[in-house]
């Protein structure tokens, strides 16, 4: 999980490096907003420190610019942890797809509230997701008690996006995501 975080953060710098200053907004209408990101504070099965392995949990998605303030469209998330121990070993896969809705409130916030946020570098927005869930249990024992399941979910977030040039930024949400109550991640507007 220290790999994929330090990878994620060297590929920011890099980008970042690229230019020093972002001349268009950081979220307008008409923009595809392409964010891809790891999960943290997971929830879900077994007790802190339970799990000996697993997939980190990452999602994508793809937003589009439909309106001053509103971006729409689908995410895809994926997760896996194992738990072994004395006398048991399983496993739970979890795929999770939907839809994202976002507002983003910084033009709105500088002109209501006379607020001096930098347009161009920053995006503070909230979100409301809404999606299926598809789990898969596998295990040695245990299969009587679980089955295979798909839920259905909603969940809001609040994010806030920091563009190191006009294509790519960092974003950090925290809520109910696909799989953790905070993502950290690389985003790109085209």
């Amino acid at each position: 999980m220290k790999k994929t975080i330090f990878a994620l953060l060297a590929l920011v710098v890099v980008l970042a490096g690229q230019s020093a200053y972002a001349q268009k907004k950081a979220y307008e209408q008409g923009d595809y907003i392409l964010n891809a990101g790891v999960s943290l504070g997971y929830y879900g099965y077994g007790y802190v420190g339970s799990r000996t392995g697993g997939f980190l949990p990452v999602t994508a998605s793809l937003e589009k610019g439909v309106h001053e303030f509103i971006s729409v469209g689908p995410y895809v998330g994926y997760a896996s942890w194992k738990y072994k121990g004395a006398g048991y070993k399983y496993s739970w896969n979890f795929t999770s797809v939907g839809v994202r809705g976002t507002f983003h409130a910084v033009s709105l916030l500088n002109e209501t509230l006379d607020m001096s946020i930098n347009e161009n570098k920053v995006d503070l927005y909230g979100t409301l997701m809404a999606g299926l869930e598809f789990r898969s249990f596998s295990g040695d024992e245990f299969l009587e008690d679980y089955a295979n399941e798909t839920n259905f979910f909603v969940g809001p977030v609040l994010g806030a996006k920091y563009k190191f040039n006009d294509k790519v930024g960092i974003f950090l949400e925290a809520g109910r995501g696909a799989f953790g109550y905070s993502t950290l991640g690389v985003s790109a507007n085209f």
